[in-house]
């Protein structure tokens, strides 16, 4: 989906119209989207356009959008034992940790895609703040490639430690973001084309080329669930998990040389 645009005309010092400071011109970006810089040819077919200050011009502020599913799920996951002392909780601790570890790399993820986030032991406290117990946190965060059996990933890793585990979110995201941000740019300067065409011909004009183009993408969000803890025994199906799609937006001002 394309947004609308904005656009303002600048004419010669005799008009008394605000002039906009030329900005650089991404020439990838007029590349991808089939239009030619200030010594290229132009939308018209004039080979240079007028780009002097004193020449009228148009500048179409406009947006553009592209989408694409994600390839890859980041997920927070770790364990959470309690016990009577300090040593023995984290001796526990340790030893659903690495289970978890073996379990995750077992199913085919790769040990540069662990990592040790969080750790901690705190003592836990009786009414009065007498010392009741120690409690040790170990989180880690795992990034998945394969989506596909994402689900039964996180399944077997929740029961290979239990009620210990904690599940503290789950993000999916584009691990390259170059060509969904290009498709989101390129749709962007087709948009402003499209809309300044238009408001040449209505006001009697036309089009002479480009003088510049600014652009600032956003990158894709990844979309992030809500913390929860897993029951490891909810049942022996994979996690349903939905990825959906990653989007893009890119604003872009394009300057237009105007007769």
């Amino acid at each position: 989906m394309n947004q609308p645009s904005t656009a303002q005309v600048t004419s010669s010092p005799r008009s008394r119209s605000r002039r906009r400071r030329p900005v650089a011109l991404l020439a990838a970006v007029l590349a991808g989207a089939g239009l030619a810089a200030c010594g290229g040819a132009a939308a018209s077919g004039t080979a240079t356009p007028d780009c002097a200050a004193s020449a009228p011009k148009l500048t179409v502020d406009a947006s553009g959008q592209a989408a694409a599913p994600p390839d890859q799920l980041t997920l927070d996951i770790g364990v959470s034992v309690s016990g009577a002392t300090a040593s023995d909780t984290l001796t526990a601790a340790d030893t659903q940790a690495a289970s978890l570890s073996s379990t995750l790399t077992g199913a085919g993820v790769a040990a540069s895609d662990l990592t040790t986030t969080g750790f901690s032991i705190q003592p836990t406290t009786g009414p009065t703040g007498e010392i009741t117990g120690y409690q040790v946190d170990n989180t880690l965060v795992v990034t998945l490639h394969d989506l596909v059996h994402a689900g039964a990933v996180i399944d077997a890793a929740a029961r290979s430690v239990g009620d210990a585990v904690r599940l503290d979110g789950l993000t999916y995201s584009i691990g390259n973001t170059g060509d969904i941000d290009g498709q989101a740019r390129a749709n962007a300067v087709r948009t402003a084309e499209a809309h300044a065409q238009a408001m040449a011909r209505a006001s009697g004009g036309s089009l002479h080329g480009v003088c510049s183009i600014s652009d600032a993408t956003t990158q894709p969000v990844g979309y992030a669930a809500a913390g929860t803890s897993f029951n490891a025994a909810q049942g022996d199906a994979a996690v349903p998990l939905q990825a959906g799609t990653q989007q893009a937006t890119a604003q872009v001002s394009v300057v237009y040389a105007l007769s």
